[in-house]
């Protein structure tokens, strides 16, 4: 049985990892080529605690403040498109305290299994990407956000995770070189954290190793469909004008910020708008960050590695374009010595926050990627309507490395008619 899968980022590297090791032939095929997809500059959290998905209750009242700051971490742009309306209608009825609740339990489900599959990567030696247990630090600095994450941690620890909550007195303990200046943080012991470069760069030499057919530089322009389901597959590769054709049995639609374009043209719908974040990547910090955290006001989250740091931020909700927009990665730069005032006289963070420098070498320092958002905050993983040979699984947001290796178990399991590890139901792509 052959299955093809569209896209090559972590969801679809790990749907094709958990395919060919079920039996299946597998062929992926990517538009890239596999050197610096969405998967590679994200922040490498493996992150349980975040089980609140983006559409959460308040987040339309802050999404409308923050339309007016060009340094807010939260954006949407506006403009005449049916699926931006559709999508923006959808989200803001999923805004609410009901949805947020409901979705908690198989948020956190699948983020501990994903996680464990992780965990069983880095045992089984084949793969090196730094695999680090040692929690995530949400930091605060005003009493509100103290309030709301006292309030995520006690439901935290009524989902089974565990927390401690830690003093300014703690945080300065354990982060001596920084000195935190908050009120405090929550420290989320079940977060974990790798580096995404090396995982997506052995990643798909081991799966070719395994047998696994990987076709780069290779974008899908159409499917041919017969009674319900897809017989083929047509591609084309870059700088080719013959069109080729494939005819699997099984089809995985995992290609991100451009999966509704190619759902259309299988007659699937699908409510997702892509994400654009940034992040910037200093080598050699003089200080060191020992625990990954998030700056909760400013929403800007820091990753240490051993000899490197990475700061990412921003939700930036509007069609796909290469444009970096100076004033989000200047709101990035001048949080994170707010909250950690140690960096104000670290050479290699000056450096990088020389905003008049850095605006003139944007391209080469700051790294963006799209997310692909679906409309209520929860991926889509399951059987396509239309098709009854195609799974999407597509939808995770800043949560796609989290849930990578979940999300490909899960579309094996489906694949192979078998029970689903973690309920399901949740992520239903049919589910509007």
């Amino acid at each position: 049985m052959h299955a093809l899968v569209i896209g090559g980022g972590i969801i679809g590297l790990s749907t094709a990892y958990y395919l060919q090791e079920d039996g299946w032939e597998v062929t992926v095929v990517e538009k890239g080529d596999l050197s610096d997809n969405c998967s590679f500059g994200n922040m490498g959290y493996l992150s349980p605690s975040h089980f609140v998905p983006l559409a959460a209750p308040g987040m339309v009242e802050k999404g409308v403040l923050w339309m007016f700051n060009q340094k807010s971490p939260f954006y949407v742009r506006p403009l005449p498109s049916l699926d931006l309306i559709d999508w923006g209608l959808k989200f803001m009825r999923a805004s609410n305290r009901a949805h947020a609740n409901r979705s908690a339990r198989p948020l956190v489900d699948l983020l501990l299994f994903s996680k464990r599959l992780f965990q069983g990567w880095a045992a089984g030696g084949e793969l090196d990407f730094n695999l680090a247990e040692r929690g995530c630090i949400m930091y605060y600095q005003t009493e509100k956000a103290e309030k709301e994450e006292l309030e995520n941690a006690r439901k935290a620890e009524d989902l089974g995770l565990q927390v401690e909550v830690l003093g300014r007195e703690q945080v300065q303990t354990i982060e001596p070189e920084l000195k935190p200046d908050v009120r405090g943080g929550v420290l989320f012991k079940d977060d974990a954290h790798l580096y995404p470069n090396a995982l997506m760069q052995q990643l798909p030499a081991l799966l070719e190793k395994r047998g696994v057919r990987i076709l780069r530089n290779s974008e899908v322009t159409g499917f041919e469909r017969q009674n319900g389901r897809i017989g083929a597959v047509q591609y084309q590769q870059t700088g080719s004008t013959d069109c080729q054709a494939l005819q699997p049995e099984l089809v995985v639609l995992a290609a991100g910020s451009w999966s509704p374009r190619l759902a259309r043209l299988a007659a699937e719908s699908i409510p997702l708008m892509p994400g654009k974040g940034y992040s910037m990547t200093l080598e050699k910090p003089g200080k060191k960050l020992h625990y990954p955290c998030i700056l909760l006001e400013a929403k800007v989250a820091l990753t240490p590695w051993p000899d490197r740091l990475r700061i990412g931020s921003t939700m930036e909700i509007g069609p796909i374009n290469d444009r970096i927009l100076f004033p989000r990665v200047q709101g990035i730069l001048e949080a994170v010595p707010r909250f950690l005032p140690g960096y104000l006289d670290d050479p290699v963070f000056r450096e990088l926050a020389d905003l008049e420098k850095l605006k003139a070498q944007l391209r080469r320092k700051v790294w963006f990627g799209f997310r692909p958002v679906s409309a209520d905050g929860l991926p889509y993983i399951g059987f396509a309507r239309q098709n009854k040979n195609l799974i999407i699984a597509t939808g995770h947001a800043m949560l796609g490395l989290s849930l990578g290796a979940g999300t490909g178990k899960l579309v094996a399991e489906l694949a192979g008619g078998k029970p689903a590890s973690v309920p399901v139901e949740a992520f239903d792509p049919n589910r509007y």
